[in-house]
């Protein structure tokens, strides 16, 4: 909807509180000048607002350069935390620039002016979240055409030793065809052969039990560990296991408690490959090339029936966007704020979806021990 100078409220009762809200919502709504004026140097048209976060905002754009609709993630230099300039940012602009595959979004262009850093990307449809909160649980050959698209940009980071370590539904976006375009690489990092990691980050329903458990860990079974709970909720339409409670959470994770009986006429072959990558034990976790090479990735399927009609009425309990929530989890103690750096939505994004809080190695693994409060959002050193 446009909106006209006669359709503004009118904010001249500046002794208004209300009205001093209105005006400054209405104000925030729309692009800086002098942003708009530099983005048209680079020919670049700016639209609506896809997301904001606490230092960042990603905006629609037309591109006269490429022809077409891009997004724009604007990254406020000024407002952002040291820690995240020194370190995470410029770790994420390198992978940036050395990835080059078809399932995973493209970024055309990246470029600074002032305080103010530009990423030029494709511009996604949706993502895979909002799309099954839409439709419900996809029936088996759609998920196992997006989740083969998935492993393949897993696969592809992996063998350039690149770990995402924050793969989640909201991370999985999908384009005009609906295929995958894997995005956020705000925690990725270049790993060394069986290198373990001691920096524990990503969103605890989509965490592998080592990573609760706050031990070192190797990300490349972690990553894996996260696309068995993406497939869960692809078939399913909701979580494999209850976030709401980590201590719960690390016991059903440990005791392979995955519930697979509500719907009955799901592949034996789809619920082996699941159990496969939900295992608690790296040693036995499926790999990649086990992944590839699975009966039902391949189509070959034994069950004498699979339903295949999405349900119209589903429910998508568990199913979120990582809002962090009050748990008995972490220290309170905040040491820095992480934002996501590739996250195109098609509404404005709250700040909760955009940031995860930081905690140090020492307070992440007393979430099983002691009782402390926080949100639901892991830890990174």
């Amino acid at each position: 909807m446009t909106t006209t100078s006669s359709s503004r409220p009118n904010t001249s009762d500046t002794n208004s509180p209300v009205l001093s809200l209105i005006s400054n919502h209405y104000n925030s709504m729309f692009l800086n000048t002098n942003d708009e004026i530099e983005l048209a140097r680079y020919g670049l048209r700016v639209g609506s607002t896809l997301g904001t976060g606490t230092y960042a905002k990603v905006k629609s754009a037309y591109s006269e350069q490429l022809s077409h609709k891009v997004a724009i993630k604007i990254i406020n230099r000024r407002k952002a935390p040291t820690d995240f300039q020194r370190h995470f940012l410029p770790r994420e602009l390198s992978i940036l620039q050395q990835i080059n595959h078809s399932h995973i979004i493209q970024v055309y262009d990246i470029f600074s002016y002032g305080s103010k850093l530009c990423i030029v990307m494709e511009l996604a449809k949706t993502d895979l979240l909002d799309y099954i909160k839409l439709i419900g649980r996809l029936n088996e050959d759609k998920a196992r055409k997006m989740f083969t698209q998935l492993i393949s940009a897993v696969d592809y980071l992996h063998q350039m030793n690149i770990v995402h370590r924050d793969l989640k539904c909201e991370n999985v976006l999908l384009d005009k065809n609906f295929d995958v375009k894997l995005s956020d690489f705000g925690f990725a990092r270049v790993i060394q052969t069986n290198e373990l990691s001691h920096t524990y980050c990503g969103s605890a329903a989509y965490a592998s039990c080592e990573i609760l458990q706050g031990i070192p860990y190797n990300a490349i079974p972690a990553d894996i560990w996260s696309c068995g709970v993406i497939l869960y909720i692809m078939v399913y339409g909701s979580m494999p296991f209850d976030d709401s409670n980590i201590r719960k959470l690390v016991r059903c994770q440990l005791e392979k408690k995955i519930h697979f009986s509500r719907y009955k006429s799901l592949s034996i072959e789809c619920k082996q490959l699941i159990l496969s990558l939900l295992e608690p034990d790296i040693k036995i976790r499926a790999t990649i090339i086990q992944i590839k090479n699975n009966d039902w990735i391949k189509g070959r399927i034994s069950s004498t029936t699979i339903n295949n009609d999405t349900p119209t009425s589903i429910s998508l309990c568990g199913i979120g966007k990582s809002i962090p929530t009050t748990t008995k989890l972490f220290s309170p103690i905040v040491n820095n704020i992480q934002e996501s750096t590739i996250k195109m939505m098609k509404t404005t994004i709250n700040d909760n979806y955009q940031i995860s809080t930081l905690n140090r190695k020492n307070s992440f693994g007393q979430i099983i021990n002691k009782s402390l409060t926080t949100t639901n959002s892991l830890a990174k050193d």
